[in-house]
């Protein structure tokens, strides 16, 4: 029940919060730390090509700057149904044509204050179709899932969290789809692509 409810109030801020402004189709792009494929840092000039964008997703444990963070999705598995079934008794299968994707997301806090992962971030889902999976819908709900980065907390700086984060998304659409990640509180449309490998 507690992380029900914590999924209704999460989810209601999030509706508030991203209604109003969907940001750049493609992604900004983003501020490479660690290239898994070059090894260097780089921040593309062109947005409709940027590293980082939906037609040049970056690939997994690929080190980006965001806000007060650097993160990277670190390990993807694509049909991770059965463990979230495992993990809880109480947990449903997905509606019909979809499976639960668990994504693992490490994250280090480089701001002056404060931050928590898990509030700091909106994560969804674009299918190969262009639909988005993840924006609040309770079929893109997983339920109780194994190391959750909702309860990694606040972090101070230099401090490190490791979590996963699970979407419910359409099945037929996983092929060539991307993970995308943004600020949650920022006005400056910061947002960046992972492939879904």
């Amino acid at each position: 029940m507690r992380h029900l409810n914590h999924l209704l109030a999460c989810t209601a801020a999030l509706v508030l919060l991203t209604g109003c402004d969907t940001g750049p189709a493609s992604g900004t792009g983003a501020t490479v730390v660690n290239d898994q494929s070059t090894g260097s840092g780089s921040q593309a000039a062109n947005a409709d090509a940027a590293l980082g964008s939906r037609e040049s997703p970056l690939d997994l444990g690929t080190t980006i700057e965001m806000g007060d963070w650097t993160l990277a999705v670190v390990d993807i598995t694509r049909d991770a149904t059965d463990v979230v079934l495992q993990e809880n008794e109480f947990n449903e299968p997905p509606a019909d044509g979809r499976q639960f994707v668990l994504f693992s997301v490490e994250a280090t806090y480089a701001g002056a204050d404060s931050g928590t992962a898990w509030t700091d971030f909106s994560w969804a889902i674009v299918g190969n179709d262009g639909n988005t999976f993840g924006g609040g819908s309770m079929n893109d709900y997983c339920g109780v899932i194994p190391t959750p980065l909702d309860e990694t907390g606040e972090t101070f700086a230099g401090g490190n969290v490791k979590g996963n984060v699970c979407i419910s998304a359409a099945s037929d659409q996983l092929d060539g789809a991307t993970i995308r990640v943004e600020e949650t509180l920022s006005f400056e449309d910061t947002r960046a692509f992972y492939g879904l490998q």
